[in-house]
């Protein structure tokens, strides 16, 4: 608690509210403010949560065009854009490796889901500087048809470069080929595709991973 040392037009000595009073050596009083607390560093859950997100987010952010179509449906039901929701499911989903180092498990991200027929076998493999993608076009479940679009991707994860495909290669054409985006020795390629009605084009798959490739010199 402060003290008044004249009165109420005089100086005074300890802490009044948010400022502080005191004198110096030639007697000249001296009000100051009282400094703030510094906030507390954040805890280790927190840079943990931090450092999933950024990873998540990170991931995601160069897809942006293909969630847009492969999650809309999905996302406005939930009145969430379809990056949030690419990024919730990756988040739920997605994350392995420890609290410190956390990682994503490609194979658990999704870039569409929906009630359209996926494709058993489906294969994608890098020949030269291409990436021919392979597929039966049976409908398994009985939802699509053969005039359903492929929507097909390649991702150079290790520098967010990407190569994809949308509203040109259809079910019934069986294979394709998406040429390899900028790579150098040791980049990490992803491949993805999924289905998407012709008729109905918020009708989607749930898109397929179809595995990765270390690209050599």
């Amino acid at each position: 608690m402060g003290k008044l040392n004249m009165g109420i037009l005089g100086g005074f000595s300890g802490t009044v509210g948010t400022v502080i009073g005191s004198s110096n050596k030639k007697g000249d009083d001296i009000i100051r403010a009282k400094s703030k607390k510094r906030r507390t560093s954040n805890t280790e859950g927190q840079v943990s949560q931090q450092t999933k997100f950024g990873a998540t987010t990170g991931f995601m952010q160069p897809l942006n065009a293909l969630l847009k179509t492969g999650l809309k449906q999905k996302a406005s039901a939930e009145n969430m854009s379809a990056f949030n929701y690419a990024c919730r499911h990756a988040l739920k989903n997605a994350i392995v490796g420890t609290d410190a180092q956390p990682e994503l498990d490609y194979s658990k991200i999704i870039i569409s889901d929906g009630n359209l027929s996926r494709i058993s076998g489906a294969t994608a493999i890098k020949e030269g500087d291409n990436i021919k993608f392979s597929w039966s076009d049976s409908v398994e479940s009985g939802v699509g048809k053969a005039t359903d679009k492929v929507n097909l991707l390649v991702y150079n994860v290790t520098n967010a470069e990407i190569s994809y495909s949308m509203d040109e290669v259809l079910r019934s054409s069986k294979t394709a080929n998406l040429p390899v985006p900028y790579s150098e020795s040791g980049d990490q390629l992803l491949f993805y595709l999924f289905f998407q009605s012709a008729s109905e084009p918020e009708l989607v798959s749930t898109s397929q991973y179809l595995g990765t490739v270390t690209v050599s010199e």
